[in-house]
């Protein structure tokens, strides 16, 4: 009867054992697989952080480079702009020293017409010619070999002996290319018909209308 108590109570410790062994692993599993929960979920936190930060930053980075872009086009449409600006004025300026050397040409064509020199100094001498009597002085022409002075003189004084009662000089200037120079002694005054003189008068006259109207014909440069 002793044995078989015996046997009874190492079966009994013999299940105790192994019901504390499985309780153990059972309750190791289980907290195994919510530590596993655990970090599963911190993971994916971490995951979803991560991936909102690259999103910003990929957001920073294309606002950035839409900002660049559009800094980098108006700095090109600001170069374009201010490139045509400076080759539309070099070309009016251009324009306006072509259209004055024209009119320099013009004027020199014209002031060495046989017919028209002389008739111009003869209406500038009517004009003139009772200043130089009440002056006491004379009326000089200033001239090159260019237009005949001889044939100036007897011209003016055939026409006009009876406005010169002091008479007409000519003289060669080597400095007068084109046209003359009238001088009233007894008033120490000069006119100035030479061809650059003639040249600057009509270009006063005429390059602010020649101004204008390139101004009009020229394209306008759209300014950012």
């Amino acid at each position: 009867m002793a044995t078989s108590s015996n046997e009874t109570t190492k079966t009994s410790d013999t299940v105790g054992v192994q019901q504390l062994i499985d309780r153990l692993k059972s309750e190791g599993v289980q907290e195994g697989k919510e530590q596993a929960s655990a970090l599963l979920a911190a993971a994916k936190q971490e995951a979803a952080a991560i991936i909102e930060a690259a999103r910003d930053e990929a957001d920073t980075l294309l606002r950035d480079a839409g900002r660049e872009a559009e800094k980098t086009e108006v700095n090109g449409k600001r170069a374009l702009s201010l490139a045509a600006r400076d080759t539309g004025l070099q070309l009016k300026e251009q324009l306006e020293r072509e259209f004055r050397g024209w009119i320099g040409a013009l004027t020199e064509q014209q002031l060495d017409q046989p017919d028209f020199l002389p008739k111009i100094i003869l209406e500038m001498a009517g004009q003139c010619s009772d200043t130089v009597v009440e002056s006491k002085g004379e009326i000089k022409l200033l001239s090159n070999e260019n237009h005949s002075s001889q044939e100036i003189e007897r011209f003016v004084k055939s026409q006009a002996a009876a406005m010169f009662q002091h008479g007409v000089t000519v003289q060669l200037d080597p400095s007068v290319q084109h046209g003359f120079r009238m001088q009233l002694t007894g008033k120490n005054v000069e006119i100035d018909m030479t061809d650059q003189a003639v040249t600057s008068a009509l270009m006063r006259f005429l390059a602010p209308k020649f101004r204008k109207l390139i101004g009009s014909s020229q394209p306008e440069v759209a300014s950012e």
